[in-house]
């Protein structure tokens, strides 16, 4: 989705601002590379996307039906930002049935004010709480950061 975050987290290195709009070209093509490097799993990730109405979901479903239309025995896993805690986002996104949904906390909570400033902990336990509570077969993983 790019590669200019919407969000200023002090740990990352990527550029932060305003970003274009999506490429409608990118599922296409990140399906295309998983079929020819044969990739046995492939993980998903992008930038936070909050100028989006859903976060980006609809582009990362997109992407997941793509790579399943030309590679279907790659297992896939999402790596996603927090859809700024949208239900609707979140059933988008697993309407598209990857095998993973990854969402990184990072830190912990007294960190994130300081470190992740337009993140919330609690937002992004929810987000892992509500695909829980939405799909038990769901498999949910997350990170943290230390050092």
């Amino acid at each position: 989705m790019g590669n200019i975050c919407t969000r200023n987290c002090l740990f990352c290195a990527v550029d932060k601002g305003y970003p274009p709009p999506l490429d409608p070209r990118e599922p296409g093509n990140i399906a295309q590379a998983v079929d020819q490097l044969n990739l046995k799993h492939v993980v998903v990730t992008s930038v936070t996307r909050d100028d989006l109405s859903d976060g980006g979901a609809a582009h990362f479903a997109d992407t997941v039906r793509a790579i399943r239309k030309v590679h279907p025995q790659t297992t896939i896993e999402v790596l996603i930002p927090d859809f700024q805690g949208s239900p609707d986002a979140l059933r988008i996104l697993m309407n598209s049935s990857p095998e993973v949904i990854n969402h990184n906390m990072e830190t912990v909570p007294r960190l994130y004010p300081e470190v992740r400033p337009k993140a919330d902990y609690q937002r992004s336990m929810d987000v892992l709480k509500w695909v829980k509570s939405a799909d038990r077969k769901m498999l949910t993983k997350t990170g943290l950061m230390l050092g």
